[in-house]
């Protein structure tokens, strides 16, 4: 535990003990809590966080439940720190989560050290079957949700981003760079060799030219007005709960909230949690249906045909993760196999279909 400067963080989800519970939740549990429990969740691949659930036994004896969230417990920390993954999720619950119109979990603490980064965030408890799955991925009505949340989101904040002096953008020089020499680049001959069969047609050659233009395709891409944006907009960071018989979006994983261009949320989710009959089918549809929400949220000279096209150059750049994924797979890692193999296999059809190669000079 870091009480530096007053900020109240952890190293580790296991140092919540009923002391620090008591110490942040008294208020929220209207009791004493006598007892902590906590638990890991979220095993698998790319954890850039550390998540737990904490069992609470009450003074009366009752039994409550949060999600304790702080610094990434693998080698994943200090890149997650050096791109500011954990000052801004606390910057979007501490300014922005009240004003969201995507549903969220209720944050009930949050506190940050500004110097390390280390941090503390305990959100309410919404449980494991709510939790989307990636790899399953989503069938075309929550699919359109995705887009009608994400226009609501983005039509929102559109060209107001100035408002927010915290809030970091996507479109930086030296990260667009970063992005291309230590990420992208080198997962390419990785990714075609683990993965050859998925590659038809000229696909190997699109992806190459995606690594070598990828500077120059990411500020085409986040061009123009700037909105506040999820920037990891994928079913694995959905809760789903049924409310009223229907199935609502729950976002979590502020980490790369950012300003940036709206239809980057789109390409990420479209072209990564949807199977290709289900994204090609549906996707112009959804497109016009969040362009309308837009247009409805107030948002001018934004025309629909210019939203395709974002959409189009935000499919090209956000092939930077199946290429991260796929190029430093461990192939002991079942689930980061899977996961890396289905998202590819999506993003790359999706590329095909929407012609994205006609983007590249």
């Amino acid at each position: 535990m870091n009480q530096k400067m007053g900020a109240l963080v952890l190293q580790s989800a296991a140092e919540f003990t009923p002391a620090i519970a008591n110490q942040t939740l008294a208020d929220w549990a209207g009791e004493a809590i006598v007892d902590v429990s906590v638990a890991a969740l979220g095993e698998g691949v790319g954890l850039m966080s550390s998540i737990a659930r904490a069992e609470l036994t009450l003074a009366s004896g009752g039994k409550r439940s949060v999600i304790v969230k702080v610094i990434a417990q693998t080698e994943n920390v200090g890149i997650s720190k050096e791109l500011n993954f954990y000052s801004n999720e606390v910057n979007f619950y501490r300014h922005l989560a009240d004003q969201c119109p995507v549903p969220v979990p209720a944050c009930l603490f949050v506190d940050i050290d500004p110097e390390t980064q280390d941090f503390l965030l305990i959100l309410e408890d919404m449980g494991d079957a709510a939790a989307g799955d990636q790899i399953a991925g989503c069938d075309s009505a929550l699919m359109e949700q995705a887009f009608v949340r994400a226009g609501q989101l983005h039509g929102r904040f559109w060209d107001k981003t100035t408002q927010f002096d915290w809030l970091r953008y996507q479109n930086v020089p030296e990260l667009n760079q970063f992005r291309r020499d230590a990420i992208f680049k080198p997962g390419v001959a990785p990714t075609q060799e683990m993965f050859p069969h998925h590659f038809r047609g000229n696909l190997a050659e699109v992806v190459t030219k995606i690594g070598d233009q990828f500077v120059e395709i990411f500020e085409r891409a986040m061009a123009g007005p700037q909105t506040v944006i999820h920037g990891d907009y994928r079913i694995d960071n959905m809760l789903l709960p049924i409310v009223d018989g229907q199935t609502e979006i729950v976002a979590v994983d502020w980490q790369n909230t950012t300003g940036g261009k709206g239809p980057h949320d789109l390409a990420y989710f479209a072209s990564q949690s949807c199977e290709p009959e289900i994204r090609a089918a549906k996707e112009m549809e959804a497109l016009k249906i969040y362009h309308e929400i837009l247009i409805d949220e107030g948002v001018k000279g934004y025309s629909f045909d210019q939203c395709v096209e974002d959409y189009r150059l935000n499919l090209l750049i956000t092939m930077i993760t199946p290429i991260a994924i796929c190029g430093t797979l461990d192939a002991g890692n079942e689930r980061g196999v899977s996961l890396g193999e289905v998202i590819l296999v999506r993003s790359l059809d999706a590329l095909e279909v929407m012609d994205c190669a006609a983007l590249l000079d």
